[in-house]
């Protein structure tokens, strides 16, 4: 046993160091065309990276969303930029004639992007190519 211990400590030094991503949870609302929907963002970040990966729910449709981007630290104030897809929602496949859609998903895609001052998340919500105005706060647990 004594002879292993040397060889271990070098070993163990090179693995690599994980650190713990701590999940942010923001609970908010926009109004999108005529009526107000409630959305709830999760997502952890990647610190060296800036990345972050997580979902959007819409609580008032219960449709769940894919979000992923970029959360930039600014003197602003943090700037928050990310995709939200559908992932693997229902597709539309129809055809008449011989002429049809493929692959068309049943919910739309949108750009989330804002910025994050404090305990408050201020932005838009574009979908479409429509901005609707976004405003969320952050829970705590």
């Amino acid at each position: 046993m004594k002879r292993l211990l040397p060889l271990a400590l070098p070993l163990g030094a090179c693995a690599p160091v994980t650190t713990a991503q701590p999940v942010q949870v923001w609970e908010g609302s926009a109004r999108v065309v005529i009526s107000v929907q409630r959305y709830r963002l999760t997502f952890t970040e990647n610190v060296q990276t800036h990345e972050i990966r997580g979902t959007l729910d819409n609580r008032t449709s219960g449709d769940s969303f894919l979000a992923a981007g970029t959360l930039l630290p600014t003197p602003e104030g943090d700037t928050l930029s990310a995709q939200i897809s559908a992932g693997e929602s229902p597709r539309l496949r129809a055809s008449l004639l011989g002429f049809g859609v493929q692959d068309v998903p049943l919910k739309a895609g949108a750009l989330l992007s804002g910025t994050i001052r404090g305990e408050t998340l201020t932005g838009n919500l574009t979908i479409n190519g429509l901005r609707h105005g976004l405003s969320m706060k952050r829970v705590r647990r």
